[in-house]
């Protein structure tokens, strides 16, 4: 009911809205010339209104009022108009602006996206062919990204991995506790990176060492942190890293500890014989005549040796033990824990026969000997060096004793050791004072008596232990590296003096000079006498060199290319102590000597013994035969004498003939020998020339 009043009310008010707007429409109509006069350039004057309006009676009045109503209302509406336009166009661009800014704000983001898809395909690509084993784990250990390297490493696909436990199904059992404390300390401490080293075995079975790079991935999005593993396969560099550790401790030949190994050991076991009171011991060994095995079997044969020898010193002492191999054929044996020298003889006599039994080497099969010297500590030396030296010092005490034999240090030795310091240090100065000297011992024709050569004798004229043959310091000059100047001086001075003899005595009379075996095995020997020889413009068929034939059995590999080389250069060659080894046919037969010499110990017993005299006589034969001069020196007695003379010697020498002299008193032995002077005795059944 309510309802429909209110709705008749509405209609009502709307047809009266209608009559009235088409009164007003009427109006304006009838009104519309006076209102085109009502613009701002033409406006209504106040009287014609007033005239028109007075003439027109009240209604026109009304009308009038509408007018003016309506205009005011036009006039407004196009104000309204206007502003609501100047709303609209600020509100337009207002809405362009945040238009843009949308259009601005959507590009970017769709940049950000292609940038962020295009990262994550590089980010996928780099994680799948990186080199390096990259692994993401969350904090229950489960695998969630495995790239390609990793599988390639441990064998399994990613959907095989993704899932699994890491610690528990690819790393190595003894090392899963030490992994799983890093991981839960990157992940519960908040430690940003840690990282581990383990060992792990790849799906071929080959064992790998892989160094782990942990980081701990923070997402604030998600509560749950990771971890990012990143793995680098360092097996070779652990393998290299080995190998150089091996080579800076040990020894590569024999696989025995090295000198810095050993001394670092030695210091040790001293440290803790000091602190409880207990004995350690150094054994210092050597292979006798080690070089010789060298020198004519080859170094393979003496590698080979030593490997064997390695082994059996192995065998021979207790595992808690250090053996090492110092240099060559040098090893050093350090006893920890000795009851004193019972047991470190003991344990040296053990070695000393475990090392005599037979060795086979390419080629053939060895009966070797060594030299044992012991040192005790801490009764002889409280730390290495000093325990070494008298280990050393005690080593070739057993090798002066005739080697094979086992020697504990003493005090005399060290007494003797200081002694020959003391020696090697007045060589040195007695060198550049001048006081080596050459003695000159005369060698005469067998049959004429005539003097043929003079055989040069070092001498060192000593301030005051008088005067020294070499046998007193050329051990010394040879352990402290004077041999080869030594052997040089005696080159330069032989050379020098064989000129001024060539003049004494009016006929070629050679100089026979003796060098040591080292020098022998020097390469430059030929070219440094030929220099010498022209340097002094001798006749080099004037000199002659002279070797023991002993040494030469020990260095015939070394030695034989040497004396080729003087050969071609002229020289002559003496083999000296000729019968003296086993192999006088082999030197002879291989080597171009022109002339032998006796041993001495032949020409002493072989006017007594039957058989000493049957072997000179033979040797002496085979020379002659062989086209070689015969020369025996050393002759002291008549019966010596006779038996040589008879037995077809070339050569005599010794002081039955004539004591060696100074190179001051040469000219007037050959003075002596121009005015008469005979040299050679007369036998007393030969009629040869007797001495005066």
């Amino acid at each position: 009911m309510e309802k429909t009043r209110s709705t008749e009310t509405r209609e009502r008010w709307l047809a009266i809205l209608a009559d009235s707007l088409v009164s007003l429409v009427i109006l304006a109509l009838a009104l519309s010339p006076l209102l085109l006069l009502t613009t701002p350039e033409v406006p209504i004057g106040r009287e014609a209104m007033i005239r028109f309006f007075g003439s027109a009676g009240p209604a026109m009045l009304v009308l009038a009022g509408t007018f003016v109503y309506v205009r005011d209302l036009l006039r407004e509406r196009r104000r309204i108009e206007t502003r609501l336009e100047d709303v609209v166009e600020e509100r337009t661009r207002e809405l362009q602006a945040i238009n843009q800014e949308l259009r601005d704000e959507i590009f970017v983001r769709q940049q950000a996206e292609r940038s962020f898809r295009r990262s994550s395909r590089h980010f996928r690509a780099l994680f799948d062919t990186a080199a390096s084993p990259i692994i993401l784990i969350d904090s229950s250990f489960r695998i969630r990204q495995w790239n390609a390297s990793a599988e390639a490493l441990f064998g399994y696909s990613r959907d095989e991995a993704v899932g699994r436990n890491l610690v528990e199904t690819f790393i190595p059992e003894e090392y899963r506790d030490e992994m799983s404390w890093k991981i839960l300390k990157t992940l519960g401490a908040g430690q940003l990176q840690e990282t581990l080293e383990t060992g792990i075995q790849g799906y071929d079975g080959t064992d790998h060492i892989v160094l782990w790079n942990l980081n701990l991935l923070q997402d604030e999005e998600d509560e749950q942190n990771q971890l990012i593993l990143i793995g680098q396969n360092i097996s070779e560099i652990r393998r290299t890293q080995d190998q150089l550790h091996y080579l800076a401790h040990f020894d590569v030949l024999t696989d025995t500890a090295n000198r810095r190994l050993f001394e670092d050991r030695c210091q040790r076991a001293l440290a803790s014989a000091s602190r409880h009171g207990h004995h350690c011991a150094l054994i210092a060994l050597d292979v006798d005549h080690f070089k010789r095995i060298n020198d004519t079997l080859g170094h393979d044969a003496g590698d080979a040796l030593l490997k064997t020898l390695s082994r059996r010193l192995k065998d021979s002492v207790r595992e808690e033990d250090t053996i090492a191999r110092l240099g060559g054929d040098e090893f050093a044996v350090l006893l920890h824990h000795v009851s004193g020298a019972d047991g470190c003889e003991k344990v040296a006599r053990s070695i000393l026969e475990a090392l005599t039994e037979p060795v086979s080497v390419p080629g053939s099969e060895l009966v070797i000997t060594s030299s044992i010297g012991i040192a005790l500590a801490p009764d002889d030396g409280s730390h290495y060096e000093q325990l070494l030296k008298n280990a050393d010092m005690a080593m070739y005490r057993a090798k002066k004793a005739g080697r094979n034999n086992i020697q504990f240090f003493s005090e005399d030795m060290n007494q003797e050791m200081q002694r020959l310091m003391s020696l090697e240090q007045e060589l040195r100065a007695g060198i550049r004072a001048g006081e080596l000297q050459l003695h000159y011992q005369p060698v005469l024709d067998a049959r004429s008596g005539q003097l043929v050569a003079l055989e040069s004798l070092l001498r060192w004229n000593h301030p005051t232990r008088g005067l020294l043959t070499p046998a007193d310091f050329l051990e010394v000059a040879e352990q402290s590296g004077q041999l080869h100047a030594i052997g040089q001086w005696i080159c330069n001075n032989a050379c020098l003096q064989a000129r001024a003899i060539q003049a004494m005595s009016g006929t070629p009379v050679r100089i026979s000079i003796n060098l040591s075996s080292r020098q022998y095995n020097h390469p430059g020997l030929a070219e440094e006498l030929s220099q010498t020889i022209a340097e002094t413009r001798l006749d080099p068929s004037l000199l002659m060199v002279e070797i023991d034939e002993r040494i030469l059995a020990e260095r015939l590999g070394e030695t034989a290319t040497v004396l080729h080389s003087l050969k071609k250069k002229g020289i002559g060659l003496v083999l000296d102590r000729f019968g003296s080894g086993l192999s006088s046919l082999t030197l002879l037969r291989e080597l171009p000597f022109d002339q032998v010499k006796i041993d001495p110990p032949l020409m002493q017993w072989a006017p007594q013994d039957e058989n000493t005299a049957a072997i000179t006589h033979t040797l002496i034969s085979l020379a002659r035969q062989l086209n070689l001069k015969v020369a025996a020196a050393g002759v002291e007695t008549e019966e010596q004498d006779r038996f040589l003379r008879q037995s077809g010697c070339h050569m005599l020498q010794g002081h039955r003939f004539c004591y060696p002299v100074t190179s001051e008193e040469l000219p007037e032995l050959f003075a002596e020998l121009r005015e008469g002077r005979e040299l050679l005795p007369v036998l007393p059944d030969t009629g040869t020339i007797r001495n005066r």
